[in-house]
């Protein structure tokens, strides 16, 4: 039975994700989990007290997981069983993470560079879209074509990223305060940090962003500083068949999104009735609205994405520290938090349909 496009481009992603399966398995010290289990830390919020006071629970918890206070990493991990409660609000309210391919950090060394295979579909023309695979009509008798798959590889290696926020010794003494405090202010910051460089980095010391990079098509706008409904169909254009997107759109955006109307002049979303809220999908695909893409009028104001072609090597962390030194006579200590990861998208280039003219991508965005 021939197999459909749709289903040749499902098949290639489902034996690319089989490839890195081994490397989704996170594997622990024996008798880790037990260790955990056992901690004297009943809260998140106890475990920071602890940390700040370094108190006899802290010094079995440094003892039982073999961690010194000359610790190389520069702080202490937070137990497995409270770091979910950290990244809880990162998976809610991310825009990259919750929807990207993400391996995690695995033992022993969460930080080491991994190479994950890659499908090679940055090709030029049909016969290359499928990573060399290709058939060709063989006579009876005939010599059959051969043809090797050409496979790459997405090297990942998670950078290290910090932070440092100021804590009273009132909060510290409130241990409910203490985790409230934390997962607040850490886990929303770190939403907005990973989610920038996700979106935007550079690659050089940190995760390479889906805007402007090699898979990403970049679709020339009709008019400058604008957003119009052409633009919209010709970013659907290029979207690779079977992909389950996103729209990621500037905040600056809003209007031009809010006053779209069609070749016939009728609105797309305000239909007489500004009193209702304005639907939040365009063409059936959910919006995003961030703060955290280029303004309206450059490359990214709008991109319109599935992240589960982005890939996120999560490494060691999180992880805290303290200082009482610096503020010391203000009754205050210095909380330091940081972690590892790494990020990039699993493609190589756009993808040219087998029409040969068409290219496609998972991430289209305007120019």
């Amino acid at each position: 039975m021939e197999m459909t496009e749709l289903q040749l481009m499902e098949k290639i992603k489902n034996q690319v994700t089989s490839a890195i399966a081994p490397y989704l398995k996170v594997e622990r010290p024996e008798g880790e989990i037990e260790v955990v289990n056992e901690m004297a830390f009943k809260t998140l919020g106890n475990f920071m007290q602890s940390l700040v006071r370094k108190d006899k629970a802290w010094m079995d918890y440094v003892q039982k997981t073999l961690s010194m206070d000359s610790d190389p990493q520069g702080g202490y991990l937070v137990p497995e069983v409270w770091a979910p409660g950290i990244l809880q609000v990162a998976s809610e309210e991310g825009i990259v993470r919750p929807r990207a391919t993400v391996i995690p950090a695995g033992s022993p060394s969460p930080d080491a560079e991994l190479n994950i295979p890659l499908l090679n579909q940055a090709g030029a023309s049909e016969k290359d879209m499928f990573s060399g695979v290709w058939f060709t009509w063989t006579a009876e008798g005939g010599a059959k074509g051969e043809k090797e798959p050409e496979f790459d590889m997405v090297k990942l290696a998670p950078e290290e990223y910090s932070a440092m926020t100021i804590l009273t010794d009132k909060i510290i003494r409130n241990a409910p305060a203490l985790e409230a405090f934390v997962k607040a202010v850490y886990s929303r910051a770190q939403v907005a940090f990973e989610d920038y460089y996700f979106l935007r980095g550079t690659g050089v010391f940190q995760p390479l962003g889906v805007i402007g990079s090699p898979p990403y098509f970049q679709q020339a706008r009709t008019g400058a500083l604008a957003i119009v409904f052409a633009d919209i169909i010709a970013m659907l254009e290029h979207l690779l068949p079977g992909c389950n997107p996103i729209w990621v759109i500037s905040r600056s955006a809003y209007a031009d999104i809010a006053g779209l109307v069609d070749a016939g002049n009728h609105s797309i979303f305000i239909t007489g009735d500004a009193t209702k809220a304005m639907p939040d999908t365009l063409m059936g695909y959910p919006i995003k609205w961030s703060f955290r893409v280029p303004a309206l009028g450059t490359l990214g104001d709008i991109s319109l994405c599935d992240f589960s072609y982005y890939l996120i090597k999560d490494g060691f962390g999180p992880a805290f520290d303290t200082s009482k030194h610096v503020y010391f006579t203000s009754n205050k200590t210095v909380l330091k938090m940081f972690g590892n990861v790494d990020g990039q998208p699993w493609l190589n280039g756009t993808i040219t349909a087998e029409d040969a003219a068409t290219e496609v991508s998972p991430f289209v965005g305007l120019l």
